[in-house]
């Protein structure tokens, strides 16, 4: 009853303002050039670029923020600094895998190399020896290096009796040993599993202590030291900490030209769908103006987005295309519209029933469209809640052109095409019979219009008075005998039986994550740096943290056991090196310092254990664990402390994020309760979060989907079987973008987003199209429906396509990303529409049920 009232009180209002707009077409055409003008000019002068990817690509207020906040507020930095946004990072490798890069040979290129990083200077003349992150030794520097080094000074032909991941020759004294696990890649092993044979990459690490332009000028040094290397026996792949966010702020710059393209192979295909034989009823200017409104549309909603304050980010220019693709679609709708309208009526009036029949239509899929991207705006992942702000802004602006711009434009045609004028000259040509003894190629390119007679006329008149276009006939005459016939449905419900399997089967192969190098482009030299990671530096993971903020007392019994349980956990766990190893647990070194110099019974007691801890342990053989207590200012109060855990066998995303939860369990069980924290556990986090974020959005999305259906489509049945499609393709565009190799990540949860809004476009179009039809038997009904929806769903999927088809070309993985699965969407949202939906609405009753009153 609802729907009935509102789709009443809608058409009647449309009606009305398409005479009034038809009356006075100017102002329509003029204010929203001015606007998109203004908006363009000031929002662009406005724009600022920024990819932040840890504020973009991570959750808000995710937990590893919060860890890593409250360890830096308690005084620690974290002790693996290898990804840090102040460190640069090579990873060099022999040419021919079969040699060992610990050679003499390939060290003297290692140790060129690094002499050529430590020399370079950056603006300010300084190196990083000037500015470098300063240990009690020196330099924070790469282990490896310090073995080579040594092994160099040595004078012998190869670095040899090295043990892996941990090097340590000498097990006296306060050093504990080379971490060698994330510096040496490729490695075989001897019989014992330690002892290394050869190896095949290694890894440095340059730390950086500075901010600002000294560390971005220092940085650049960095890179052009790098890139300028030249070597016979090995090659050098680099990144730092601002590589990823420069190489993706060079994106926005090389996508351009392919917008360009974008913008005209739609120009062809708008064009090009829109031209008749009749050269008075052909529409090809039309169909450039709906290109053109949509791109006015893109400009303003960018405009608007900019004045209000929010940065642009590269993963954004994407929003393009698809504004272009929404508004060619809604471009499709009009002019299908206008066809069915009486060519005999004056054309204020067949301006009004061209708008009461498309308005309906074009509010119910913009604003389905907008509330899908409202929807998306309450994930915790800023990137794809920008990327919905800029799509739903623009595709509020396109619905307002298409209603004024767009329509008055359309009205203009209707007064040539009531003229008899052609299309192109504007000159007054024959109508068909008039022409009939012209010669042919006379006829084809000067002859065409309708009977000039004013009046109204029966809405039903025959097809032939309308000149439908070819693709429409096709779908009356044929597709719509098929999907009436028992056996039609009957192929087209196994057909999507079998669809739906297959995409639910697809669903368990999903696989989560956002890889670094499927930010940048593919020729970018920070794609190569992350390959060689992957392919040498997987078997051991980062150092963990594992962090009490708080005052402890660890001389008492029971918080030594719960410190001894907790390392214990850990060593039986599959992600995490075995602690006894690794001599990063300060506690259980203090332990046995303690037993073993004779002072057992400072164990328990507090300021014993705080005085051999302060002036015996930490100044000597736990020299290594002063970066690991944080002390109140009188020595009398462990105010904060932490023990190391290493990770190893993390090869995959899914392992990431099940280390991080397994580290996060270990840590908070029992009654020492501590927090887990590495870099890397912040965009881990993004891994964990996807899926229930995206879910969530879902089905917000859906239920906002079905209210809006049941609001705007007079037919509660309709509603039920708008949602089911709605369901069923996001379902199959979540199993078969699986197997297509499209992993569930940012690009992929926007994607899925827009499927929601699609879904609901195409779905919309042929139930409205059905259950507002005046015929008297099912059959007629959806004949007129395909008639009227049916063309404009093929055209609206192929022109999306079409926009999109050039990212399939750009070579960046979001960009393809997003090509693929947007390509599903249009896919199944057509089949939907013009087979699956087809099927049901025709099923449910006999036609004597479906007959109705006027």
């Amino acid at each position: 009853m609802v729907a009935k009232i509102v789709d009443s009180k809608l058409r009647g209002s449309f009606f009305h303002y398409g005479r009034a707009l038809a009356n006075h077409p100017a102002p329509f055409i003029a204010l929203p050039l001015v606007l998109s003008a203004l908006l363009g000019y000031f929002g662009g002068s406005r724009l600022t670029l920024g990819d932040d990817l840890v504020y973009l690509f991570t959750p808000e207020d995710g937990q590893a923020k919060r860890d890593g906040s409250a360890m830096r507020e308690a005084g620690f930095q974290p002790t693996d600094l290898t990804t840090s946004w102040s460190a640069g990072r090579v990873i060099v490798k022999v040419k021919d895998d079969r040699e060992n890069i610990l050679r003499s040979d390939p060290v003297d290129e290692i140790l060129r190399l690094d002499g050529i990083i430590r020399n370079a200077k950056n603006t300010d003349g300084e190196t990083f020896a000037d500015l470098c992150f300063r240990m009690e030794l020196g330099c924070l520097e790469s282990n490896i290096l310090r073995l080579m080094t040594y092994f160099r000074v040595s004078h012998t032909t190869q670095v040899v009796n090295v043990t892996y991941p941990y090097y340590k020759p000498f097990p006296v004294g306060w050093w504990s040993g080379l971490y060698l696990g994330n510096e040496l890649g490729g490695v075989e092993t001897a019989r014992d599993s330690t002892t290394v044979l050869a190896a095949r990459a290694v890894q440095l690490v340059y730390h950086v202590n500075a901010t600002g332009q000294r560390r971005i000028s220092m940085m650049r040094a960095f890179h052009r030291a790098v890139a300028d290397f030249r070597s016979d026996r090995v090659l050098a792949f680099f990144t730092s900490g601002d590589s990823l966010n420069d190489e993706i702020l060079t994106l926005p710059g090389r996508v351009m030209p392919y917008l360009a393209l974008s913008g005209f192979l739609l120009i062809v295909f708008a064009v090009g769908s829109c031209t008749m034989a009749d050269c008075v009823l052909t529409k090809p200017w039309v169909a450039l103006v709906g290109v053109v409104s949509a791109g006015l549309a893109m400009v303003s909603s960018v405009g608007l987005v900019l004045l209000c304050g929010q940065t642009f980010h590269t993963h954004v220019t994407v929003v393009p295309f698809l504004l272009l693709g929404i508004g060619v679609d809604d471009m499709f709708i009009m002019i299908a519209s206008w066809r069915k309208t009486d060519p005999r009526l004056a054309v204020p009036e067949r301006t009004g029933h061209a708008l009461a029949d498309a308005a309906t239509a074009i509010t119910i899929t913009s604003l389905t469209d907008c509330v899908a991207f409202a929807a998306g705006t309450i994930t915790v992942f800023p990137a794809v809640r920008i990327f919905c702000i800029y799509a739903a802004v623009g595709v509020a602006f396109d619905y307002l052109y298409q209603i004024t711009f767009f329509a008055a434009i359309l009205s203009l045609a209707g007064r040539r095409e009531k003229a008899g004028r052609h299309w192109l000259t504007c000159l007054k040509v024959p109508t068909n019979e008039e022409a009939s003894q012209r010669s042919s190629i006379y006829r084809l390119c000067c002859f065409g219009g309708t009977p000039n007679q004013d009046g109204v006329s029966d809405q039903h008149q025959n097809d032939e008075d309308r000149q439908l276009p070819f693709v429409s006939k096709l779908l009356c005459n044929y597709l719509t005998p098929f999907v009436v016939n028992p056996f039609g449905k009957l192929v087209i419900l196994f057909i999507f039986i079998g669809y739906l399997g297959v995409g639910i089967w697809g669903c368990f192969y999903v696989r989560v994550g956002l890889e670094f190098e499927n930010l940048v482009a593919d020729d970018s030299f920070v794609k190569d740096f992350y390959r060689a990671e992957h392919r040498y530096f997987k078997e051991y993971g980062p150092k963990v943290d594992i962090v009490d903020t708080g005052p402890c007392e660890y001389w008492k019994k029971e918080v030594q056991e719960a410190v001894r349980n907790k390392t214990s956990s850990f060593d039986q766990s599959s992600f995490f090196k075995n602690s006894s190893t690794t001599a990063q647990v300060w506690l259980e070194d203090y332990l046995t310092f303690l037993n073993d110099t004779g002072n057992s019974n400072a164990a328990t007691e507090k300021s014993l254990f705080l005085y051999h801890l302060n002036t015996q342990f930490l100044p000597t053989v736990g020299r290594h664990h002063k970066m690991s207590i944080i002390f109140s200012s009188n020595f009398s109060v462990i105010k904060a402390s932490r023990f190391v855990v290493i990770a190893r066998n993390v090869k995959t995303k899914e392992q990431e994020k099940d280390m991080m939860l397994e580290a996060r369990r270990i840590s908070e069980h029992g009654p020492l309760k501590m927090s887990a924290f590495t870099i890397d556990f912040v965009f881990s986090e993004q891994i964990y979060e996807i899926w229930p974020s995206t879910v969530q959005t879902i089905l917000i999305a859906a239920a906002a989907m079905f209210v809006v259906s049941l609001i705007f489509i007079p037919h509660c049945l309709s509603t039920v079987l708008v949602t089911f499609a709605l369901v069923s393709i996001d379902a199959g565009l979540a199993g078969y973008m699986a197997l297509w190799g499209v992993k569930l990540d940012i690009v992929a949860a926007v994607s899925l987003i827009v499927c929601i809004g699609f879904s609901v476009d195409f779905s919309a179009h042929i139930t409205y199209a059905y259950v507002s039809s005046k015929a008297e038997t099912t059959g007629k009904k959806m004949r007129e429906a395909l008639q009227t929806a049916g063309m404009p769903i093929i055209q609206s999927s192929m022109s999306t396509v079409l926009g999109l088809l050039v990212l399939a070309f750009f070579p960046a993985y979001l960009s393809r990303s997003f090509f693929k699965t947007m390509f599903l969407v249009m896919v199944f949202g057509s089949l939907h529409g013009l087979f699956i939906l087809p099927v049901l609405l025709t099923a449910p009753c006999p036609e004597s049920c479906i007959t109705r009153r006027r």
